[in-house]
């Protein structure tokens, strides 16, 4: 196992979202290397965030903490992970598959791009995971971002999880894009604007982070609406677009 003496992403997101865009590449591209081995094994990581990819240098990631992994073979009747980076098919009561996965890195790619963890101003989160589930509620995303990488990462936003990308189609994207000079250009003379986040959003965001719990829980949404008398249990909340298709970004 290799020794990643940067920590991990989650520590470092205000310093790799001012890296160059050559830089950021780098990095997505392999943290999404190792998510290309482990879906080449069969498997699902089911828990992927910032919080456990490992930093080796600042362009360079492993993804780490495969306890809750299992065999795409495998079925599982529970919902594991943060609200923020779990699929709305998942949260709607359908199993996990490797593009759950792939909707967990869409919000990575949101962090590093913006270097803070993703975060939404519903208090309530029972009615945070109706937003996520049936109204589309995705990150918000502001400043000038380039149209590439807002293509992709809203793809693997993606509510129906057969309309994302593989891991292999995005490691193909992002070698494409580090070899192509006009969308390095794109890329470089893009500059993204966070100044609309205020400095209190940045905060609850961080905190809300560090003061969540992993859901473990074996009822989607609409099972539980079918039985008031249980709680919802969830702790916090947190596209390569088809083509002729919209989205609305809330």
């Amino acid at each position: 196992m290799a020794y990643a003496r940067g920590g991990s992403l989650h520590k470092n997101l205000n310093l790799v979202a001012q890296l160059e865009w050559n830089d950021k590449l780098k990095l997505l591209h392999s943290i999404v290397s190792d998510l290309q081995i482990i879906h080449s094994h069969e498997l699902i990581h089911r828990d992927l965030h910032s919080g456990n990819i490992l930093l080796d240098d600042i362009c360079n990631a492993y993804i780490a903490d495969l306890g809750l992994s299992l065999s795409v073979k495998e079925d599982s009747n529970g919902i594991y992970g943060i609200l923020a980076y779990v699929d709305p098919e998942v949260l709607n009561g359908k199993p996990y598959t490797t593009a759950s996965d792939i909707y967990s890195f869409g919000i990575i790619m949101w962090e590093i791009l913006y270097g803070r963890p993703v975060s939404y101003d519903l208090e309530d989160q029972s009615m945070l995971q109706i937003e996520i589930c049936f109204n589309n509620l995705r990150p918000t995303i502001i400043g000038n971002v380039p149209q590439h990488y807002i293509n992709l990462m809203k793809g693997c936003w993606e509510k129906e999880s057969k309309k994302r990308p593989t891991a292999d189609k995005i490691c193909e994207i992002f070698t494409e894009w580090q070899s192509n000079e006009k969308i390095l250009l794109e890329l470089s003379v893009s500059k993204v604007t966070i100044e609309n986040f205020k400095y209190t959003h940045e905060i609850k965001s961080l905190e809300t982070y560090t003061r969540s719990k992993y859901i473990s829980k074996s009822k989607s949404y609409s099972q539980e609406m079918d039985n008031t008398d249980n709680e919802l249990v969830i702790e916090i909340g947190s596209g390569w677009t088809p083509p002729g298709s919209s989205q609305i970004n809330k």
